[in-house]
């Protein structure tokens, strides 16, 4: 019987506990005390990689203390845990998480990345096509990335012009005619940091006006499939979830020149136990997994994995130098704000 990770005894230095399994809700500092694994993974792969590792478990016998979860379900909560963290005890023996979250932020970087408490036990040397991805100074382990690309309804286009980049979608033609991820005032952070990237805090201002709202990509493919005319123009969506859309000849899925937007799936591996769980990191960058994302159109940092992307198919990374030149957890804070006010103003 599976148990809750409140309810479990923890005796982690014997590594003698079965893995177990807590049902979703928040996810506090406390119930992560002593977690050798805590994934928050994708919806479109957690299923998959829970089976595949379960199995994988059971086959190496290998016993400890684990919680796999949804991300969608507490990546906003999670974030805000990383910033109450105050020594390395407080975080997971091994941590997988989606997008660039606070454990890019310089907080986290200078408690705890500087510091050393982390090192990479990546045995893969990417493609060409996503070389770039590789964490240099080797501390993040990249199992995979969420790309997100343009959707363009055809049948609610109309006049319009076909958008073939990022920066199109700043024009005021396309105001009110753009839906993104997002909820409350809290919106995509890949998709607003490229954006800035691109086109600096105006930019992110014209693309609080093209947004007429954020929703689950879900959400996005359920309204192509209604015919409405009252549905968006434009979806930024992964590329997932474009292979869902039922009836595809009502769509133009657009790669755009600047490149598909990237979102990592990131390992974090404390230095200190990287010996000792060596077959639990292995498993996430070896071939069954690297599979499993391929198939979900999560593009897989395993060389030998077929990619199976169009020819088209390019990427848009915010890159390490920007990464370490700013810090993401602030920079994300301040252009949800941008974004927000520019957002709600054309609305009054």
């Amino acid at each position: 019987m599976q148990r809750s990770i409140s309810q479990a005894p923890f005796f982690v230095e014997e590594m003698n506990l079965n893995m177990s399994m807590k049902q979703k809700g928040d996810l506090s500092i406390e119930e992560q005390d002593g977690l050798n694994l805590l994934a928050l993974l994708p919806c479109p792969i957690k299923g998959a990689v829970e089976n595949a590792f379960e199995n994988y478990i059971e086959l190496e016998n290998i016993k400890f203390n684990c919680l796999i979860e949804s991300n969608a379900n507490n990546n906003l909560k999670y974030d805000e845990c990383i910033k109450n963290f105050k020594t390395i005890d407080d975080i997971p023996d091994i941590v997988i998480t989606s997008g660039l979250n606070n454990f890019y932020g310089q907080e986290f970087k200078k408690n705890f990345i500087d510091k050393g408490y982390f090192e990479s036990v990546s045995i893969n040397n990417p493609t060409d096509k996503l070389k770039e991805i590789k964490d240099p100074k080797g501390v993040y382990n990249i199992i995979a990335v969420n790309l997100l690309v343009i959707v363009v309804n055809l049948e609610r286009l109309g006049e319009l012009p076909m958008p073939d980049k990022w920066g199109d979608l700043l024009s005021p033609k396309f105001e009110n005619k753009v839906v993104i991820r997002g909820e409350q005032d809290k919106f995509c952070e890949t998709t607003l940091l490229t954006i800035f990237k691109e086109y600096g805090e105006d930019g992110v201002r014209k693309l609080g006006k093209s947004v007429v709202d954020g929703w689950h990509p879900a959400q996005m493919v359920k309204s192509i499939a209604k015919n409405s005319q009252e549905g968006p123009v434009i979806s930024v969506m992964p590329y997932f979830y474009t292979k869902t859309i039922s009836n595809q000849e009502k769509v133009k899925i657009i790669w755009p020149k600047e490149g598909a937007i990237i979102s990592p799936v990131t390992m974090l591996v404390k230095k200190s136990k990287a010996k000792e769980l060596q077959k639990l990191t292995k498993f996430f960058l070896e071939d069954e997994v690297g599979e499993i994302c391929v198939k979900s159109d999560f593009p897989s940092l395993n060389p030998k994995v077929n990619l199976k992307l169009p020819k088209e198919a390019c990427f848009n990374w915010i890159g390490w130098d920007f990464i370490d030149k700013y810090d993401v957890t602030e920079v994300v804070e301040g252009l949800n704000k941008i974004f927000s006010q520019s957002f709600h103003e054309k609305n009054n």
